[in-house]
């Protein structure tokens, strides 16, 4: 089943089950003690997820701003252009406070389910445009002077980071995104709690051959029922189609094996079940949200950024 347009309880469910996931929990917390930073997972529907950044802002700054109706307009209005901004990578933007922020998308089948929102904090140049300047454009729009000196004092105690280790910590938070998006996989394609027998026991046998050449006539056979009532009982039970099934697994196979950078991506291809390398691009952007070569690319560089960081 094609999910380009699922029900918006179903985006609710998925997101609800990552942030309660221990997973997250764990990588949150080793993320703050390694960076300095911290992020949130906020949902991918627009108007939410920038309610939910301008409320719950980090920064005492951010904090103190949106305790103001008109202040928090005008950071709502900078959180609606970051996310329109971003798509399928990680985009940071500085807002007119001189605050660095950056959403990394967390994909499902190339549909972005929520964002790690982080950030809040000065990073470069951004502290050097001074207060009077931020003062401004509150003015403009209807922030009262009384209000300003809290505000301003805010602003001067908000952390700083060199923009080198913000922008490492980034890419951190994009690896982090990609093992996300794992677990979003898994959680659909491994929820067999309810399904017929006939379904667990396909599965099983599919999960054992993955390599090799899996037709629909072949895994029916197997579970010794008809191609036409298999097909239709698989698609009902597990709520995608055997091949969209059999794609997935192969995908997250293959994301194990770009970890050896020995592998070339064309024997990954083959060795987990494609027929060839166009196939296997093509199922691995659907599923994975990027092609195997930037998966790859981002794995390694957050892999040489973890071991500096920890040096």
């Amino acid at each position: 089943m094609e999910l380009k347009h699922p029900p918006l309880e179903a985006d609710q469910r998925i997101y609800r089950k990552l942030l309660d996931s221990p997973f997250f929990g764990t990588y949150r917390r080793a993320f703050a003690n390694a960076t300095g930073l911290d992020f949130s997972l906020v949902p991918a529907i627009e108007s939410e997820a920038a309610e939910k950044r301008a409320v719950n802002g980090c920064a005492a700054f951010c904090s103190a701003v949106n305790e103001n109706e008109k202040g928090r307009r005008r950071c709502a209005m900078e959180h609606r252009c970051l996310s329109r901004e971003t798509g399928d990578r990680a985009e940071t933007r500085t807002c007119y406070a001189g605050l660095r922020e950056t959403l990394v998308p967390v994909n499902l089948g190339g549909r972005t389910i929520a964002y790690l929102s982080t950030g809040q904090i000065f990073a470069g140049a951004g502290r050097e445009r001074g207060f009077e300047r931020v003062a401004e454009e509150l003015r403009r729009v209807g922030v009262a002077d009384r209000e300003l000196e809290p505000l301003a004092e805010a602003w001067q105690a908000t952390a700083e980071l060199p923009l080198s280790r913000y922008e490492g910590s980034v890419t951190l938070l994009a690896a982090f995104a990609l093992q996300l998006s794992d677990l979003l996989n898994r959680l659909i394609t491994e929820e067999a709690n309810s399904e017929p027998q006939i379904v667990v026991r396909a599965k099983r046998f599919i999960n054992a051959h993955l390599e090799e050449k899996l037709s629909l006539d072949a895994v029916a056979g197997h579970v010794k029922v008809s191609p036409f009532y298999f097909c239709k009982l698989f698609k009902q039970a597990s709520g995608m189609t055997l091949t969209e099934y059999i794609n997935r697994r192969r995908v997250e196979w293959a994301k194990r094996k770009l970890a050896n950078p020995r592998l070339r991506i064309t024997d990954v291809a083959f060795d987990v079940g494609f027929q060839s390398v166009s196939q296997f691009n093509r199922s691995f952007l659907k599923y994975a949200g990027v092609s195997p070569t930037r998966f790859r690319s981002e794995r390694d560089s957050a892999d040489r950024i973890a071991a500096e960081e920890a040096a």
